[in-house]
């Protein structure tokens, strides 16, 4: 029955990170392309490498979460598939600089009177890397503290 359970939950989280981490990101990217109002400073081939990263490491976030969610507790297999899926996620945000997906430049023209706006979230991108450096110490932690304590788990666990 447990590990119907795991593989359930593994399942559910998987939607969750297909979710976030590959269809809401295509649809804000469709969305601002299709938007009447402004006109926005990317071709055809830097929307296309925005989708395709975004594709590729979702994939790969995804998969790495069901298996890390279909793993029991406090187990090595997941502490370890935990740390590629935080290595991932990294690869993830830093692969939205590099596509050009952080540098967003909007020319207006309302009524005869012409703008811009431009939108750089570089500097989030890197707080994000920060935070993610810290989510990888810890989950070394973790894997570390699973080895050393796997026989203490494993009594726990059969209790």
């Amino acid at each position: 029955m447990g590990s119907t359970k795991n593989m359930i939950r593994g399942l559910i989280l998987t939607a969750v990170y297909v979710t976030s981490t590959i269809i809401i990101p295509m649809l804000t990217f469709s969305l601002i392309r299709d938007y009447a109002g402004a006109y926005l400073e990317l071709t055809e081939e830097d929307y296309n490498n925005i989708f395709f990263w975004i594709l590729a490491f979702g994939l790969v976030i995804s998969g790495c979460a069901f298996f890390t969610y279909s793993s029991p507790k406090q187990s090595i297999r997941r502490g370890i598939f935990a740390f590629i899926q935080v290595i991932v996620n990294c690869l993830y945000i830093w692969s939205y600089k590099f596509s050009g997906a952080t540098e967003l430049v909007f020319n207006m023209n309302f009524g005869g009177v012409s703008g811009f706006v431009a939108l750089n979230i570089q500097q989030m991108i890197l707080v994000y890397m920060g935070i993610y450096f810290l989510t990888i110490v810890l989950k070394v932690y973790d894997i570390i503290d699973f080895i050393i304590n796997r026989e203490t788990i494993r009594e726990n666990r059969m209790k």
